[in-house]
């Protein structure tokens, strides 16, 4: 009894602790409307380049690469300076007062939101310029369930490589060395997804994407709960 209390009282406070890392990192963000800024002039000049240049899209298959692309160096722009902006005071203040499993975990939740809601942007975006005979045949429903799955699961991944980047020296090069092989099996598994709502199969003939972008996403925030500790007291 007093093992099982013992445990729910951890557990409480480690949910206090993200929850107050989350807020924290809005808080930086709100103070630092600029880097935002930056992310989203990136999204609409790469949507209405491709306007410019295509002027329309009747491939689905090359619209929902269209989409992806955008997707993926949205997110490697937006979660790069993830361990940059704190300095090595900073990280030493935050050892004294939570756990690392809440700064990581903290940071992939925070991180999650703000990929989720650049991308639903970015395709609100497309489908407001290049859509046109897009939806007509493709679930709409079955791809944004993709996009959410497949943001999370990127954000989940990427932190943890920029966690990884930042202790072995934060080299420009080195997040992107690291990430490309790591996103390989969820990036197959998103694009399949994403490409079968665009066709409009049934949920039934498709549901095996979604579970394994599930499985890679819950297993990449395993990995950095149980592993981020290590590397952290270095």
């Amino acid at each position: 009894m007093t093992g099982l209390l013992f445990c729910f009282i951890c557990r409480v406070l480690l949910f206090r602790e993200i929850a107050a890392l989350v807020r924290k990192e809005f808080m930086l963000e709100f103070r630092q409307r600029h880097a935002l800024a930056g992310i989203v002039i990136y999204v609409i000049s790469t949507v209405f380049v491709c306007y410019l240049t295509l002027q329309r899209v009747d491939k689905v298959a090359t619209w929902g690469a269209l989409v992806w692309i955008t997707a993926i160096f949205t997110v490697f722009n937006a979660l790069m300076r993830t361990f940059q902006a704190e300095g090595q005071g900073v990280q030493l203040y935050l050892y004294t007062l939570v756990s690392a499993r809440a700064v990581i975990l903290g940071k992939m939740l925070y991180n999650a939101l703000l990929v989720l809601l650049l991308n639903t942007f970015s395709l609100a975006l497309f489908l407001l310029f290049l859509g046109q005979g897009i939806t007509e045949q493709a679930d709409m429903v079955q791809f944004f369930t993709g996009l959410v799955v497949g943001s999370i699961g990127l954000a989940a991944m990427v932190t943890f490589i920029a966690g990884l980047a930042y202790k072995a020296g934060n080299s420009p090069g080195l997040m992107a060395i690291l990430g490309f092989p790591v996103l390989i099996p969820l990036l197959l598994s998103v694009v399949r997804f994403s490409l079968h709502a665009l066709e409009g199969l049934p949920w039934s003939e498709n549901r095996f994407q979604l579970l394994v972008m599930g499985v890679l996403t819950v297993s990449a925030v395993l990995l950095a709960a149980l592993l981020f500790p290590y590397l952290w007291r270095e």
